[in-house]
């Protein structure tokens, strides 16, 4: 939040400092072209008092930008920026529309210049001014996101190009070459005019709730897609107002996910996502159970002897895991596969090493008779759902699976017993007598 509040005050000054430069410019622009009798450059200077204007409405919208949200405005006033960014583009059109008449009448007229090296002197700094101008509204509107920031850059860099033309005009208007201020004036309006339609179009777009780009929303996705725990999301709305981005999604996770940890998955996205991307304000998650078609199921078992091995009495000391994927639409097994357990002979923690080893098959149930508290919840941090086996066989535990027959575990079956290394028990016989006989004899 205080970033973003950095953002537009670094806008607001921007827009503030090159307001007041543009209004001097015009000016010296405008004293320049009554005293020497340059039409043009007068012209000039009524187009960069317009400019003026606009970039007045730039600051004017960054700063109604800044105004905390109310109960008029819950969602805060970051649109107005894209209101301005409007009224820039209709100025912009219509200095266009203003150059382009001037443009017609220079066909048929040559102007007399009285002190034509002021003039074009003037119309040589207007040109160096407007450039690092330019630069400099581009630079912080790309910064901050301003498209009114940037609607403006993009008309001053076509000051740099009239102010060039106008004094080439100017030259030749002085040896009384005809035509050519008309049709160089004439061919620039209509590049402005098509600065104006396009920065109209990004605004009322804007205004219009669109989609702020196509890499924006890949971006997105890709976050999304790579946060543990979401199985899968639906209905990605991104929309701009102003400099930033709001956006909402519904997200989907497996529905034994406590509220804590459902919490977490959704934090998690939006930080990424704020990461990723900057002009992101806000973003929207809702949750929502996920009803999967499919399930990979873990079974620890004795032997390998497909649905008809006997589920092992342990977890981490099974022989083998039998891996079984189930239709849940049509009830029935659609492909299983047995795999050696490399950890049944561990010395200690086998459960754990068990734990990692099964995950990595990436299961979405483990059905077995007893678990650690260790390996509880190790997987529920992987979110894996883990059931009571009921049965004697893989085949009738999961039949009673696809019937719902079985108790779904919320804790440990056992608690992990603590296993104390030698010299931990040799400190302890020291500190307090024991094996030195009775207790009376301790002292």
């Amino acid at each position: 939040m205080e970033e973003k509040k950095l953002r537009l005050k670094e806008g607001e000054r921007t827009a503030g400092i090159t307001t007041i430069v543009i209004i001097l410019l015009a000016l010296f622009e405008a004293l320049v072209g009554f005293l020497s009798g340059t039409i043009i450059l007068v012209s000039d200077a009524l187009h960069n008092a317009a400019d003026s204007l606009t970039s007045f409405a730039s600051w004017f919208g960054l700063k109604i930008s800044q105004r905390k949200p109310d109960e008029k405005f819950p969602y805060g006033y970051y649109k107005a920026e894209s209101l301005v960014t409007l009224f820039i583009s209709i100025f912009i059109l219509y200095a266009a529309f203003e150059l382009l008449l001037q443009g017609y009448s220079k066909l048929y007229t040559i102007s007399k210049i009285s002190l034509p090296f002021e003039a074009s002197a003037m119309a040589l700094v207007s040109a160096v001014v407007s450039y690092f101008l330019a630069k400099y509204m581009k630079k912080v509107g790309e910064k901050i996101n301003s498209q009114s920031l940037i609607a403006n850059a993009q008309e001053r860099i076509t000051h740099v190009f009239s102010s060039i033309i106008i004094f080439i005009a100017i030259l030749l208007t002085f040896y009384k070459v005809p035509y050519v201020e008309g049709i160089i004036t004439i061919f620039f309006s209509l590049v402005v005019f098509k600065i104006g339609i396009l920065s109209s179009k990004d605004s009322i777009l804007a205004l219009m709730d669109v989609s702020p780009s196509k890499e924006i929303e890949d971006k997105v996705k890709e976050i999304i897609n790579s946060i543990s725990g979401v199985e899968e999301f639906e209905d990605l709305k991104l929309r701009r107002a102003g400099p930033f981005v709001f956006g909402e999604v519904k997200v989907k996770i497996r529905k034994h996910v406590d509220v804590k940890r459902a919490h977490e998955i959704a934090d998690n996205i939006e930080n990424k996502i704020k990461e990723a991307v900057e002009e992101i304000d806000s973003f929207t998650i809702h949750l929502e159970p996920y009803e999967a078609k499919e399930q990979k199921i873990a079974i620890p078992v004795n032997q390998d002897a497909g649905l008809s091995s006997e589920v092992a009495d342990k977890f981490g000391r099974a022989n083998y895991f039998i891996f079984v994927t189930i239709d849940k639409t049509k009830g029935k097994v659609k492909s299983m596969y047995t795999k050696l357990n490399p950890h049944r002979n561990e010395p200690i923690k086998a459960g754990f090493a068990t734990v990692n080893f099964i995950v990595k098959e990436k299961i979405d149930v483990l059905i077995t008779k007893e678990m650690g508290d260790i390996s509880f919840h190790t997987l529920r941090d992987h979110l894996v759902d883990i059931y009571k086996a009921k049965g004697k066989t893989v085949e009738e535990v999961v039949d009673n699976f696809m019937n719902e027959k079985l108790e779904r575990l919320v804790e440990p079956t056992k608690k992990e017993k603590i296993i104390e290394k030698p010299e931990q028990v040799v400190i302890r016989r020291k500190r307090f007598g024991w094996g030195r006989g009775p207790w009376w004899r301790w002292r």
